[in-house]
């Protein structure tokens, strides 16, 4: 494709300038600027070489680390709709996985469950026992480490790219159905709830983690320390934790989770939603949101108080109060640590923006910039048609610099296509900040 101007005319009565120009041998003529940037969108959108992605080279998309281990093997990955779809073979039974983010979450949790139980294997035969007896569940338990709205992990993938679209408008139709994904209860017992924390804190696990399996190694564990069968000591500080990079405030957040009951940390994060200036309807959606973990909510909460000075990041809380499934939560929570390292190392931006249903920012500069979401952005029609739309509005708003930053990261046809439509990118933006 070639644009060429021919012709430029100030027009001093109409403060603007006139172009007359050609493309691809079609005349446009006596266009202001920004009439002259709307045509040339429309015109690039008429044509579109889409990429497809029909293999995956696994060894490209995971370090050596989680392709497998003692307790864990990738089958097979796939490729849909910018998100990966993963097959795992574990000493837990065979998963299948949704989004590179869940994948990451999925593997720590289960070498970290792995050597547990071999170091209880060694050190306390009975509770080893009870452990396993626990643990192994069929892999398509309803209560499995993934309880999945949509049916099997590529369905999920299939309707996620959109889903993630309908969920900042307000769309939530499986929310109902799966209410009770993430209720939970404390121990009543303070000494086994007590417990409970360290041990999660010990073995970096989440202590409000959606996993069965989790869940039953923690309460087996706290209810064995509780009744002294076993001591606090015993299974951890082996070397078995998480390797993935963790911020200070990561570190703080998990000291948070292990001090405070679940009262003490439901009462904070109304009051940081204060702060944040949300109304009473939107801080008991946020606080009732059945795919929001006290985990999920610490964390998302913990950063985004860190740049509470933004304007309305009220619009944030509202996205995520319509999320409708664990990885879309996972996709949310990451968005929040990406606004604030942005904000801290990239640019201090004054305003959030839902704009034309995608989470953005602005600066004092009149600069613009997007989040996008997906594991790995291709080229094809949709986010032909996407982004071409909001570099038209975003000019139209009167911003004059676009970028976009990716959690995952762009192909090099996507990356030269959104170069031509005027975007700056980062890619793989967490990495080595916060995961």
């Amino acid at each position: 494709m070639c644009i060429s101007i021919t012709k430029w005319d100030w027009t001093e009565r109409s403060s603007s300038i006139q172009i007359e120009a050609m493309y691809n041998g079609q005349h446009v003529m006596n266009l202001s600027i920004r009439q002259f940037v709307a045509c040339c969108f429309s015109l690039c959108s008429m044509v579109v070489v889409a990429e497809e992605i029909s293999v995956v080279n696994s060894n490209e998309v995971l370090d050596s680390a989680y392709l497998s281990s003692t307790y864990h093997r990738v089958e097979n990955v796939d490729f849909i709709n910018g998100f990966y779809v993963f097959d795992v073979e574990s000493d837990f039974g065979q998963l299948e996985l949704v989004s590179k983010a869940l994948f990451l979450n999925r593997v720590d949790e289960i070498k970290t469950l792995g050597e547990a139980m071999t170091l209880y294997d060694r050190e306390n035969r009975q509770l080893s026992y009870e452990l396993r007896s626990g643990l192994q569940v069929t892999a398509n338990s309803p209560v499995d480490i993934i309880a999945n709205p949509f049916g099997t992990a590529s369905e999920l993938a299939t309707q996620l790219s959109n889903n993630l679209g309908d969920t900042l408008t307000g769309k939530s139709p499986f929310i109902e159905e799966y209410a009770s994904r993430y209720v939970y209860s404390e121990p009543k017992d303070p000494t086994t709830a007590a417990h409970k924390r360290n041990t999660a804190y010990q073995m970096q696990l989440d202590l409000y983690s959606g996993s069965y399996r989790v869940q039953t190694f923690l309460n087996t564990i706290a209810n064995a320390r509780s009744a002294g069968r076993v001591s606090a000591g015993v299974g951890v500080g082996r070397g078995f934790f998480n390797t993935r990079r963790q911020s200070a405030l990561d570190l703080s957040i998990r000291q948070t989770l292990k001090n405070r009951t679940l009262e003490e940390l439901n009462q904070s994060h109304r009051n940081v939603l204060l702060r944040l200036d949300t109304n009473l309807l939107q801080t008991d959606a946020f606080m009732g949101q059945p795919f929001l973990s006290p985990t999920n909510r610490t964390v998302m909460l913990s950063y985004l108080e860190q740049i509470s000075g933004v304007e309305d990041l009220k619009l944030m809380i509202e996205m995520i109060n319509n999320t409708d499934n664990e990885v879309t939560t996972l996709v949310f929570e990451r968005l929040c640590k990406s606004l604030y390292f942005y904000y801290n190392r990239d640019e201090q931006f004054t305003r959030f923006v839902n704009f034309e249903q995608h989470p953005a920012v602005t600066t004092a500069a009149n600069r613009i910039v997007f989040f996008e979401h997906r594991d790995h952005f291709i080229w094809d029609e949709n986010n032909q048609d996407t982004y071409s739309k909001l570099a038209e509005a975003a000019f139209d708003n009167g911003y004059l610099e676009l970028h976009v930053v990716s959690l995952g990261t762009f192909s090099d046809k996507a990356s030269e296509e959104l170069k031509q439509l005027g975007y700056k990118t980062k890619q793989e933006y967490l990495t080595g900040l916060s995961e």
